[in-house]
Parts: C-alpha cells; structure tokens; sequence
C-alpha cells in the first residue's frame, strides 16, 4: 500500500512538472503573427516602418497566400507586392525577391538593418528567404 500510493505520488509530481514546462513556452520570436520580435525580419506595409508589418521567423517562398496581420489600415491585405520597408532585427541575411520562390530580382538585407525600399523593390516583393 505504501509502495502503491508513493508512485501515485511520484506520478502525479511527473504531470505537473510536464504541464507547467509546456506551458512556460518560449518567449522567442514566432513568426506572422504581426509583431517584430528581436529574431525575425520584418516587411512593413507603409515607409519608414509604418503601418503593419510582416514578421518572419522562417524563410517564406510564396507571399501571395500571406496577409497583414493586426488593426492597422492594412490589416487584412495581401503581403505580395504590397511593402515599401524593412527592418531586419534578425542575426542573419534575408534577401528578398521580386518573384515567388526566389525568382525575379534580389537584394539582400544584413542583420539589424532598416530602411524603405527603392523603386525597383517597393511594392514589388513576392519571397523572402533567410541565409544561413
């Protein structure tokens, strides 16, 4: 009886401790969900950062089936050919093309970089893809 209600015990501190690690989580950056985190790379809607962003974690081949997340006048529209700056608070290099799956033209964004795109990459891009 002794033995039976001391691994119940142990069995119940096992679940507990299982469930409070996986709800801690990570405070690390997640990717697309409209905030630019420190670790992610960032397309704004409007110049000089403005407006909504597009926040990715992971390199992201096909902005047409991606939208802006948020409350901000462009909330709800397209990614695709729809940004004018950037803001890489990333540790690596993105670069971003003017077609889907790294076709067209392509410029590449160091880390901790930020500015408003030219006329060639303004409103023109289509995939973004992370350089390791």
């Amino acid at each position: 009886m002794k033995l039976r209600n001391s691994l119940r015990t142990f069995a119940a501190a096992g679940l507990i401790l299982g469930a409070v690690a996986v709800s801690a989580g990570s405070a690390s950056a997640a990717g697309k969900d409209g905030w630019l985190e420190a670790g992610e790379f960032g397309l704004f809607c409007t110049a000089n950062q403005g407006n909504s962003v597009f926040d990715l974690y992971t390199s992201d081949g096909y902005f047409p089936d991606d939208f802006f997340k948020g409350s901000q006048s462009c909330a709800g529209h397209t990614t695709d050919d729809y940004t004018e700056s950037y803001h890489n608070r990333d540790t690596f290099t993105w670069d971003v093309y003017t077609d889907p799956q790294r076709g067209g033209y392509q410029t590449h964004l160091n880390p901790t970089e930020k500015g408003n795109f030219n006329s060639l990459y303004g409103n023109k891009l289509s995939s973004a893809y992370i350089r390791l």
